[in-house]
């Protein structure tokens, strides 16, 4: 299961474009731009920007956007659509705890629990200081994840089989509980035309408590939360964590 991620964010793995809401992609990036302590052209790095739906529509309001992501696939897919949308995105292939960045950017966003990937924790500590490194001083990590201390493994079932866009997915799923809790997944997908495919996934859970000591000793100098983009909007139980994290620009 080690880089899991690797194999599973793939043309033949995860298909990003049939399980996204894309509906509610425009509602989330004007709620990003209203809380982004940051003006229109300013610079932007998508980190884990997949097939760059938030990368272009930030980039079509005027902020000078990178996206990276390691995907080759889905980067091929974004910058494809940035040519049929005629916007400007920088896409980059890249592992986020090895960013080539060194003060460049206004602001980073990692969006969509696409953190805690990593099979060893000190692993999303050197990807969390590779973003900050990327921030030039007093720029700002906005990241949004789900809300570990929130989360009920009772309120899910172990298995859920549902249809998504044209495709049936079948997830079955395991708490890993105790000082690092995560959830352990083992997805399959179905197309229309009967073939399958399967990967494993792993996403480490973090509480507010615990996703601020992480941004603290990765070097960020202040850290504010609130709810999900959207949860204000969609209501319902709070099940997200917005982070704004400051570079406070020491070290």
């Amino acid at each position: 299961m080690k880089d899991w991620w690797k194999t599973f964010f793939t043309r033949s793995g995860f298909p990003i474009a049939e399980l996204t809401l894309t509906r509610h992609t425009e509602a989330e990036v004007r709620e990003l731009a209203r809380v982004m302590p940051v003006a229109r052209g300013a610079r932007i790095l998508d980190v884990a920007c997949g097939m760059g739906r938030h990368s272009l529509r930030l980039a079509a309001r005027g902020y000078r956007v990178t996206g990276v992501d390691y995907s080759s696939y889905y980067l091929a897919q974004a910058r494809a659509a940035a040519r049929r949308k005629r916007v400007r995105v920088d896409f980059v292939r890249g592992d986020m705890r090895r960013l080539a960045f060194v003060k460049e950017f206004d602001a980073a966003i990692n969006l969509w629990t696409s953190f805690g990937y990593f099979l060893r924790q000190g692993d999303d500590l050197r990807a969390l200081r590779s973003v900050r490194r990327a921030l030039k001083p007093g720029g700002w990590l906005i990241l949004e994840i789900i809300d570990g201390a929130g989360f009920d493994p009772d309120d899910f079932p172990r298995q859920c089989f549902s249809k998504e866009g044209r495709l049936w997915a079948l997830e079955e799923m395991q708490w890993q509980d105790g000082r690092d809790p995560a959830i352990l997944s083992e997805r399959i997908f179905i197309e229309p035309d009967g073939r399958v495919r399967r990967g494993t996934t792993f996403v480490r859970m973090y509480s507010r408590a615990r996703l601020k000591a992480a941004l603290l000793r990765s070097g960020f100098d202040r850290v504010l939360f609130s709810g999900g983009l959207l949860e204000r909007r969609l209501g319902g139980k709070p099940r997200r964590i917005l982070a704004l994290a400051h570079n406070g620009g020491n070290g």
